[in-house]
This record gives C-alpha cells, sequence and structure tokens, in this order.
C-alpha cells in the first residue's frame, strides 16, 4: 500500500502529464485529467482503473466541455460510465450513465458524489418506468438528455 503523499504526488504528476500529451489540448487535457482523479477518489479506485474521453453528444463550444469517465472494477471487470457536464466545477456530482427504460439509450440515471451512492444506486437498479413517476429517482437532467432517441417519452429533445 502506498502513503498518502505518494498518491497524492502521483496524482499531481498525471494531472501534469495529462495536459502536456492530451490529444484534446492542454485545457481539455487537464479537465480529463482532474476527472479521472476526482473519479478514482471517489470510488476509491487506482487512476489506472480510470478511463476518459470527450462527450461528443452533449458537446458545446464552452470551456469545460462534458466529460464521459469510465470507471472499471478490478475484481470483475464490470464498466460504469459517468458523465460530469461541467468538469472544471470540482464540486458537481457524477452522472451515471445506463439504458433509459424506454428507448434503451445511454442516459444519467443517478448522481454519484461518492461510493455509497453508487452502491445505493446499485442496490435499487435497473430503473423501470415505474421509478420515473416518483421525484427524485433520477437525476433532473434524465428528461433533457440528448441521448434520448426523437421518439422517447421521457426525453424532451427537440
Amino acid at each position: 500500500m502506498t502513503s498518502l503523499a505518494e498518491r497524492a504526488h502521483a496524482a499531481a504528476v498525471f494531472i501534469r502529464h495529462n495536459k502536456t500529451v492530451s490529444p484534446h489540448g492542454r485545457y481539455r487535457g487537464e479537465e480529463h485529467a482532474m476527472t479521472a482523479v476526482r473519479l478514482a477518489a471517489a470510488l476509491g479506485l487506482g487512476l489506472d482503473q480510470i478511463t476518459t474521453e470527450p462527450d461528443w453528444l452533449r458537446r458545446r463550444t464552452a470551456p469545460g466541455e462534458p466529460v464521459l469517465a469510465t470507471a472499471t472494477c478490478p475484481d470483475n471487470g464490470e464498466r460504469y460510465v459517468f458523465l460530469t457536464r461541467f468538469p472544471i466545477y470540482e464540486d458537481e456530482p457524477f452522472e451515471l450513465l445506463g439504458p433509459c427504460p424506454e428507448c434503451t439509450a445511454q442516459v444519467p440515471l443517478a448522481s454519484i458524489r461518492h461510493l455509497a451512492d453508487l452502491g445505493t444506486h446499485l442496490a435499487h437498479a435497473p430503473i423501470t418506468s415505474a421509478d420515473l413517476t416518483r421525484p427524485g429517482s433520477v437525476p433532473d437532467t434524465f428528461p433533457t438528455d440528448q441521448a434520448h432517441t426523437n421518439t422517447c417519452r421521457y426525453g424532451d429533445t427537440p
């Protein structure tokens, strides 16, 4: 097991390195690296178990474009995909993506700030159409997420 100081140093090196080598540029590289560090810390995973990529579906032309982060369980290889809509704001929760009960598109199903939030969601998953009628059962962004298909009754996309 490594010390806290060693892990902190590794995180700082990871961010510095990714700022310089990112194919998305220095600032996007930093956002991706910070997203990976935040998610790894929130879930108690190593940085080698987190990958990031731009979210081309929810893209906008403003600072802090959305980032998709995939966490891979080291024990069984299960993968969980998280969205951070505004990676420049470190206090924003991650949104766990999963299939919409209507259109099966990958949409936000839970707000995740720490490992216990993920545990709570997994204990009650999968989300059904009946769950969607309860306030607070899904993130506020669920009905307006761009991933819903045009014919989805839950999607509010134009």
